[in-house]
């Protein structure tokens, strides 16, 4: 056979090869593209394994990226039987987020349903810090040593209002956490939890407690002249006349305590979020307590009678040495600083937060 007949018969069998190949490209490039489309992981793969033959620059990447999502597949599907959310839902989730697919999707959703609650957790918190207000440490120091005549209401009542938010953003939060304590870390993430709640309480209840001192101690001093008088006055006069004539003493006390008494009233509501203008449970025995002092009903010989009785209801409030300033640590006030204990819940709660859309 002449050179010019070989060379012939070898360009032939090269047109043949190449016709052969590119019909087989074209096909694997169909199905490629339609299991895309269907993000059905088993067809994709099966594509890319003869894509990356005919055209391994282009292909042979993907090909070894679908091949380690259905290994990430297959690890989702062996958590998922072992009822093992947490993990299934890393794994799905790694493997739909690398190569979207059917499959890891659905495992993705059945697991990051149940998770959910760990997301609306982290976001609870991330709420509280928004109502923490900042050097509270130092506005505490500057109110132990004010007389409440010189306090300011309005940064007084915002700050314990803003507390009592924290408080509630943290308590739903430790009730979300409280579903899946079955991974370790959340149960550790808990009592952190639990612990924030504690800080923000004792930092709430700090001014309401010196508000109380300090009423305390005027109505204290107010219980014991009134009672004097009073005494003074049974003993000359009939029980009206005596009562007709206290009334003087009875108003201006009153009018003296006011400020005491409107500052305790905006503390305790702005304590009590979870009805509107509603007090907290504390206030209706210390408002008793105010008007068994200061607007006293009943037989009015009984008044002065009673003087014991208010002294020692007014005493349990006068123990300064109970009344600390909180110890607030860098976590309470510094996100970041509460995060990096928890790693493992942030990158979780990250990864719910992207699929987020899925899940809700």
């Amino acid at each position: 056979m002449s050179k010019s007949w070989k060379n012939i018969l070898l360009i032939m069998v090269l047109l043949l090869l190449t016709s052969c190949s590119s019909a087989e490209y074209r096909a694997a490039l169909s199905a490629y593209q339609s299991a895309k489309s269907t993000q059905n992981l088993e067809d994709l793969i099966c594509a890319l394994n003869t894509l990356a033959k005919l055209a391994p620059e282009t292909y042979q990447a993907e090909y070894v990226k679908a091949e380690q999502a259905n290994t990430l597949l297959e690890q989702a599907f062996s958590h998922q039987a072992a009822k093992n959310d947490y993990d299934a839902y890393l794994s799905s989730h790694a493997s739909y987020r690398s190569v979207p697919n059917a499959s890891a999707k659905k495992i993705l959703i059945r697991s990051g349903e149940n998770l959910l609650p760990l997301l609306k957790a982290k976001m609870s918190i991330d709420s509280s810090f928004q109502y923490r207000p900042a050097q509270l440490t130092d506005l505490f120091q500057k109110y132990s040593v004010l007389p409440v005549s010189n306090w300011d209401l309005i940064e007084v009542n915002t700050t314990v209002e803003h507390l009592s938010r924290a408080i509630k953003a943290l308590q739903t939060a430790f009730d979300l956490a409280a579903q899946n304590t079955s991974i370790a870390e959340v149960t550790l993430w808990q009592a952190a939890i639990a612990e924030q709640v504690n800080m923000a309480t004792k930092a709430r209840d700090y001014l309401t407690h010196l508000a109380l001192y300090h009423s305390a101690n005027i109505l204290k001093k107010m219980n014991n002249d009134l009672s004097a008088e009073s005494t003074k006055l049974l003993a000359l006069v009939r029980q009206k006349l005596a009562k007709a004539s206290m009334q003087p003493a009875f108003l201006s006390a009153r009018n003296q305590y006011a400020p005491f008494q409107s500052l305790v009233v905006n503390l305790s509501l702005a304590a009590n979020l979870s009805v509107k203008d509603k007090h907290v449970g504390w206030y209706q025995h210390w408002h008793n307590l105010e008007l068994a002092t200061l607007e006293p009903s009943g037989e009015f010989k009984d008044y002065p009678l009673g003087k014991g009785v208010r002294e020692t209801q007014f005493d349990a409030f006068l123990d300064r040495k109970k009344i600390k300033l909180p110890i607030l640590t860098d976590a309470f006030n510094n996100k970041s600083a509460f995060q990096q204990r928890f790693p493992k819940i942030i990158a979780l709660t990250e990864k719910l937060q992207t699929d987020k859309a899925l899940l809700i």
